[in-house]
C-alpha cells in the first residue's frame, strides 16, 4: 500500500536526475580534500604528542642528573644505641623450637606414582592400597578400583584375607578375586 500524498516521499525516494555530473565531481573532490586534511591533522597531532613525551622525559632526566634538586635539611648524626634481644641457648636446657608445619597432603596420583617407582614389592603393594583409599575418598571409583586390583596383584594370596580396615570396594574386589581363584581351583565334576 503506497500513499501518494506522503510528505516524506520526496526525501526518502531516489534522488532527482537533474544533479549535474560536474556538481557530483566537485562534491567528491571537496570530500576527499577534507578527509586528507583531517588525516594530516591527526598525524601531526600524534607526532607532536610523541615529541612532547620524549622532550618531557629528556628534560626530567637532565634535571635529575644535573643535581638541581633541592637540598635536604641536614641532621646532626650521632651514634645511637639500640638494644636488640638475642636468644642464646644455655647448655643443658632443651632449645625452644616451634613445631614444624605439617607437609601438604599427598594426592592419590602422587601416591600411585610413588608405587610405580618403588622397588620393594611389599612397599609397592602398600602404596597401591593407600592410593586406592585416597582415590576412594575423592570418589574416583575407576582409579580406586584399578589401584586396589594392582594392590591385590602385588600382595599375593595373603592379601585376599579380609581385614577390618578394608573399604567396601576393596572388600568387594577381594571377594571377587577369592571366588575366581576358588572356582579356578575347584575340580570339574562331570
Amino acid at each position: 500500500m503506497r500513499d501518494s500524498d506522503d510528505e516524506l516521499a520526496e526525501l526518502l525516494g531516489p534522488p532527482a536526475e537533474h544533479v549535474s555530473p560536474a556538481l557530483h565531481h566537485a562534491l567528491l573532490r571537496q570530500t576527499e580534500r577534507v578527509v586528507q586534511q583531517r588525516l594530516w591533522v591527526r598525524r601531526i597531532i600524534q607526532a607532536i604528542a610523541v615529541a612532547s613525551v620524549f622532550m618531557l622525559g629528556s628534560g626530567f632526566g637532565w634535571w635529575a642528573r644535573s643535581g638541581n634538586r633541592p637540598e635536604l635539611a641536614t641532621v646532626d648524626q650521632q651514634p645511637m644505641l639500640i638494644p636488640i634481644v638475642v636468644l642464646v641457648p644455655v647448655p643443658g636446657e632443651p632449645a625452644i623450637s616451634a613445631p614444624l608445619p605439617k607437609p601438604p597432603p599427598i594426592s592419590a596420583t602422587q601416591i600411585e606414582l610413588r608405587a610405580e617407582l618403588a622397588d620393594d614389592p611389599a612397599e609397592v603393594a602398600r602404596l597401591y592400597r593407600t592410593a586406592g583409599d585416597a582415590f576412594l575418598r575423592d570418589q574416583d571409583y575407576r582409579n580406586a578400583t584399578r589401584c586396589y586390583q594392582l594392590f591385590l596383584t602385588q600382595a599375593g594370596d595373603s592379601a585376599l584375607l579380609l581385614t577390618p580396615t578394608d573399604s567396601w570396594l576393596l572388600t568387594s574386589l577381594k571377594n571377587a578375586a577369592y571366588k575366581e581363584k576358588f572356582h579356578a581351583l575347584a575340580p570339574i565334576d562331570g
